[in-house]
């Protein structure tokens, strides 16, 4: 048998095994392709999104003016002194509407400080002892000792106008401390 004739006889017989093969690939990358891929752990996705909302930006100036606060904050119009900072939320890139922060340190005078006090009398209710949420390191010096008083009822007075505000008390200086958000 010439050499022509021998590849041809043996084209032929591996001919179904090589349309076989093919198949199989095939088939193995259409069923691969529409495999789910494992889902992320949960605490991870959540951490990454609660870390991406949490994206703070801003001047870094530290600010000490009455006025944007006690326009916001009326309750705080007795403030002998303000130190604060505010900025923008999340990512400037994502089109929408912007949500902005103000974390503030303010001493009352001995007039205004009772009336916010009296919403968080020491009873059931309010939470004595408060740890602070994280505030912008630039407040740090201000910040007073603590312990810290806070109550619901002092921050749904704080959180008027579309502004989620956590309000905590410090009796020994008279200093209100908070951190808002809003749109």
């Amino acid at each position: 048998m010439d050499t022509t004739a021998r590849l041809h006889d043996r084209r032929r017989r591996l001919a179904p095994r090589a349309t076989l093969v093919a198949t199989a690939v095939v088939v193995a990358g259409l069923l691969a392709g529409c495999a789910s891929s494992p889902s992320p752990d949960r605490t991870t996705a959540a951490s990454v999104s609660a870390s991406d909302a949490a994206t703070r930006s801003g001047t870094g100036e530290i600010r000490h003016e009455f006025d944007p606060l006690t326009e916001r904050f009326p309750q705080l119009a007795s403030a002998l002194s303000a130190t604060w900072m505010s900025g923008t939320m999340g990512d400037a890139r994502v089109p929408g509407p912007s949500t902005y922060w103000i974390d503030a340190v303010v001493v009352l005078d001995e007039a205004g400080y009772p009336e916010l006090r009296a919403l968080a009398p020491d009873e059931a209710g309010s939470d004595v002892g408060a740890e602070l949420p994280d505030l912008d390191p630039g407040l740090d010096d201000a910040l007073p000792p603590g312990p810290f008083v806070r109550s619901s009822a002092l921050d749904d007075a704080f959180s008027q106008d579309g502004r989620v505000t956590q309000v905590f008390l410090d009796d020994a200086t008279s200093s209100v401390v908070l951190t808002s958000r809003f749109q």
